[in-house]
């Protein structure tokens, strides 16, 4: 069971620029970044957010220059016997970041312990996904070692600690502290690469932008009773139409619950399969109450990320959700429409650059057709006429005004 986090003033920092999230700590968007930000509205709903602690842009771009993060200040927050994650928190979900990490801490007495209270089977799948994101993305080592390991089991496990050992010619590190030291360092080093900001400056981001990381306690998502990871949200991307949407995966963790189909099912109850609504109705009907107030209280559609961990559930991030022109207006309208914020507001929300999108004709969604095949379109809008596969075969058409 997770420990309860801790209500009141925020506590003493141990080391400037390193914050346990409360609900009154010192903290904004633009020094710690929008994931953190968030995370703190979350708890100030009194929300069932995991223990978090939150680190600076100036403290992650001090670790990316090679000075060694205080991991001992950090882990103070948490019990000796906790698992933790560090996931990214840039000013904007929009720039990207270095994947999360999980399961930092695990070893092999730890795993022995959650073999117990887990399961055999979960806590090897734990201890092996942890080897597998650390060896790949902090040691850097290559992803085809673990090639020729079939299962999640703990045959499986040893095999991924064997391949670790003969890359890496050492032992898999067992300390959580020198865990999260290299986990720190290499997330900050990541975004500070040349590529990344490349990437993110083509997103918009500035040259200089920062990169906060969050510490969380884990949610396991995985073990007895009803456990698992997802997503949800109130209305539709494409549309912003009210819908309730996402994704839940039973025995995952993270974002798993939106790799693929296999093993997903639906939130609501639906007739092709089962449903979140069916196996866990109150905690569904929870999810939908936070996701409403989330909507109220922070003035926007969100997408929420939870597990449940043996029938409890745990949020683990709030993010704006991703949306098209025409469900951005319709959003904004219904915002407005509710009192949630002005017709002023609602009117800036929209991105003028979305125009272009909007005012071109559109199919009707809901006319019949004939699927021949799908693609990413080029420009938005419809269009009738002839298929042609060149330009020279385009430019031809034009010239005999041929659509």
């Amino acid at each position: 069971m997770l420990q309860k986090r801790k209500k009141g003033a925020a506590v003493q920092q141990k080391q400037l620029d390193i914050t346990l999230v409360t609900p009154t700590a010192a903290m904004s968007a633009e020094a710690y970044g929008g994931r953190a930000k968030c995370l703190q509205r979350l708890v100030r709903l009194d929300l069932p957010v995991p223990q978090t602690v939150a680190l600076s842009f100036k403290a992650v771009h001090e670790i990316a220059s090679g000075i060694p993060a205080d991991v001992n200040a950090i882990l103070g927050y948490f019990d000796h016997s906790d698992l933790i994650c560090v996931r990214p928190s840039s000013q904007s979900a929009d720039w990207g970041g270095p994947g999360a990490v999980l399961n930092i801490g695990m070893n092999k007495a730890r795993y022995a312990v959650l073999c117990d209270t887990l399961g055999a089977e979960a806590a090897a799948i734990l201890y092996l996904s942890f080897v597998q994101a650390y060896s790949i993305h902090v040691a850097r080592l290559d992803a085809d070692i673990f090639d020729h390991i079939k299962g999640q089991d703990h045959a499986a496990l040893e095999q991924a600690l064997r391949a670790y050992e003969e890359e890496a010619e050492e032992v898999f590190p067992q300390e959580r502290d020198a865990q999260l030291t290299q986990v720190l360092a290499s997330m900050a080093r990541a975004w500070e690469g040349t590529s990344a900001r490349l990437l993110r400056q083509a997103k918009g981001a500035p040259a200089g932008a920062g990169l906060g990381l969050v510490v969380q306690q884990m949610a396991f998502g995985l073990g007895q009773g009803e456990c698992g990871s997802g997503l949800l949200q109130l209305v539709s991307s494409a549309t912003g139409q009210p819908q309730v949407t996402g994704r839940y995966k039973r025995q995952s963790q993270g974002r798993e619950g939106l790799s693929g189909d296999q093993g997903a099912i639906f939130l609501t109850s639906d007739p092709r399969g089962a449903s979140l609504q069916e196996a866990a109705p109150e905690i569904f009907e929870t999810l939908i109450e936070q996701a409403k107030l989330m909507r109220i209280r922070l003035r926007e559609e969100m997408q929420i990320e939870f597990t449940i961990q043996d029938g409890q559930l745990y949020m683990l991030d709030g993010v704006r959700v991703q949306r098209r022109a025409p469900a951005a207006v319709r959003i904004a309208v219904a915002l407005a429409e509710d009192g949630i914020i002005s017709q002023k507001e609602a009117l800036l929300r929209v991105d003028p650059r979305s125009l272009g999108e909007l005012l071109h004709r559109q199919v009707d969604p809901d006319a019949a057709r004939d699927v021949l095949c799908e693609g990413m379109a080029a420009s938005p809008g419809a269009a009738a006429g002839k298929i042609v596969f060149t330009s020279e075969a385009a430019q031809a058409s034009a010239a005999r005004n041929e659509a």
